[in-house]
């Protein structure tokens, strides 16, 4: 919502730099008026916006900060007339009051300056001591590191001696599989034989001899599963 203030503000307010103050502050805050010093040692304020604006420069120019002291502020509302286009400070006084208010101006912006450029530095120099901080404790953290680098050589060492170790066996444990392949490739030559010799009987005669090839089957197969039950124990 519009709405237009007219503003009266007390306190140490005159040639401290304090209409250039509000001038920034209105044009920040896109509001249109007026700002000048009043014959009594206050300062006057018309100004016409939106009215969360004005409550915010209201908020702003409500200041202690040397060499400006506000110590009261009358506000007065009304309706907006539009009449004006931007906001302008109005100086009444001669020449020479004006360079030494501009002069105060030029001053505090540098006291400004200077206290802001102050914090930065306290705050970088925090900033290089909390970084200090983590290179002692990363440096801390890779001297643990490279300990247990070492831990871990030793024990990759140990588990080295195991693996060749493990090799031996296994390189006698392939000797034996070679060994027991062999006696398979025997036992597999005597059944081979035995089924020449059962084909040959069935030959002679296969109705008489019918019973006793299913005997020596059942023989030979039982043979069978009593081997393979001791190839797998």
């Amino acid at each position: 919502m519009q709405k237009r203030a007219e503003i009266k503000v007390y306190g140490r307010v005159q040639k401290a730099g304090f209409r250039d103050f509000i001038d920034e502050i209105a044009f920040n805050l896109n509001l249109n008026g007026y700002v000048k010093n009043l014959d009594d040692g206050t300062v006057q304020v018309v100004c016409e916006g939106e009215e969360a604006a004005i409550s915010e420069l209201l908020q702003k120019i409500n200041v202690t900060q040397y060499p400006i002291r506000v110590e009261n502020i009358e506000v007065t509302y009304k309706e907006p007339t539009g009449e004006y286009g931007t906001f302008e400070l109005i100086r009444d006084e001669d020449l020479t009051t004006a360079t030494y208010e501009r002069m105060d101006v030029a001053a505090r912006y540098i006291r400004e300056m200077n206290s802001n450029l102050c914090q930065k530095m306290d705050s970088i120099g925090g900033k290089i001591d909390g970084l200090g901080g983590k290179m002692d404790s990363l440096g801390g953290k890779m001297d643990s590191l490279g300990g247990k680098i070492d831990f871990l050589g030793g024990k990759i060492d140990v588990l080295g001696g195991k693996i060749d170790s493990l090799g031996g066996k296994i390189d006698v444990f392939g000797g034996k599989v070679d060994s027991f392949g062999g006696k398979i490739d025997v036992l597999g030559n005597k059944i081979d034989l035995a089924r020449v010799e059962i084909t040959s009987e069935i030959r002679i005669s296969r109705e008489s001899l019918r019973s006793h090839l299913d005997e020596r089957i059942s023989v030979i197969e039982r043979e069978l599963t009593l081997i393979r039950a001791k190839v797998v124990t």
